[in-house]
């Protein structure tokens, strides 16, 4: 009998280094590099700092809908999206940082997305695409061509979507 737990413990042993074996150790971070690479792999676009209104707005939706889809953390968050400002913008973004860090703001995604909302995406033309959508007539245009640029617009409208601000 001692011989079946014996093989029975062999088992269990043979087992439990398998199972130990297969599983990556966490040292050094690896979930924070195996998060960021699963980031990249979604392809995230990279923003450049041109002035492009609708490149701002675009960029952001994209990075925070593959932020939704991995369900990322305030921190993921912001690290990540840094990781994709470039040239320009991620110059701005390194002294903006810094000042908000020393300051007595933390930095959060809410805080980058309105920092960098306010320098790619000023308030003085976020009023002038505001008027435009108020004063959006559909005048010669079809109902489709009046819907789509109803849509375009209306994003810029405060009272309609608080997210812009």
């Amino acid at each position: 009998m001692a011989g079946r737990n014996d093989n029975a413990a062999i088992a269990a042993a043979l087992q439990a280094m398998a199972q130990a074996v297969g599983q990556e150790p966490n040292v050094g971070g690896n979930d924070g590099v195996r998060m960021l690479e699963t980031f990249l792999r979604n392809h995230p676009p990279t923003f450049k700092g041109r002035y492009d209104l609708d490149g701002a707005q675009t960029w952001l939706k994209e990075v925070e809908r593959i932020f939704r889809v991995m369900q990322c953390n305030e921190a993921q968050m912001v690290h990540f999206g840094m990781h994709m400002l470039a040239e320009k913008t991620d110059d701005w973004w390194v002294s903006t940082r810094l000042l908000l860090e020393n300051g007595a703001e933390g930095v959060t995604w809410a805080v980058f997305r309105r920092e960098f909302l306010s320098r790619n995406f000023p308030k003085d033309v976020r009023g002038k695409k505001e008027i435009e959508f108020l004063e959006l007539k559909q005048g010669d245009m079809s109902v489709t061509k009046y819907a789509a640029k109803f849509v375009v617009l209306v994003k810029f409208y405060l009272h309609y979507n608080v997210e812009t601000t």
